[in-house]
């Protein structure tokens, strides 16, 4: 095995925990959201929503640096980005390029526009809880295709 696969699977051990903490978190978000009225949005929920944001962002974040490190490993292009992406999809470990840039665009609006206007914020963590369970989709098929080609041993579930 070589040193590029051992840090692929460092990459997905990682990725593990930071799945079943943004799925905890998902859990503690999905009894708040969809959110009518801030007003009684509690300090605690609020610290929620703030812990399930940045575990989002972080995650998608990770997926898309393994997403590369894949790319490095099948001697694909990796610049653009665009470029893994469409190799990701050719192997279908995502469902589309489009896909996953609308998630980017979703997270980076959360995080940069983090603004008064409650009505969008609102929104933005409604379509957050929606896709987790596209980016939890992703990452099952990236350490399943891991598994499979390089030959990692690593679980099916992250306990």
């Amino acid at each position: 095995m070589t040193e590029h696969i051992r840090l692929i699977g460092k990459k997905l051990e990682h990725l593990c925990r930071m799945q079943t903490y943004l799925s905890w978190s998902a859990q503690q978000v999905g009894h708040i959201v969809p959110i009518h009225d801030w007003r009684p949005i509690t300090p605690v929920q609020h610290e929620s929503l703030a812990a399930f944001r940045v575990r989002f962002s972080e995650f998608q974040e990770h997926l898309g640096k393994i997403m590369r490190a894949i790319a490095i490993e099948e001697e694909e292009n990796t610049e653009p980005f665009g470029a893994v992406l469409a190799f990701m999809e050719k192997l279908q470990l995502i469902d589309s390029t489009e896909h996953w840039k609308m998630i980017r665009e979703l997270r980076n609006a959360v995080n940069h526009e983090y603004e008064d206007d409650t009505d969008r914020l609102a929104e933005f963590f409604r379509l957050l809880l929606e896709e987790t369970a596209a980016l939890t989709g992703y990452f099952n098929n990236i350490r399943n295709y891991c598994k499979h080609a390089y030959k990692l041993d690593i679980p099916d579930t992250c306990d």
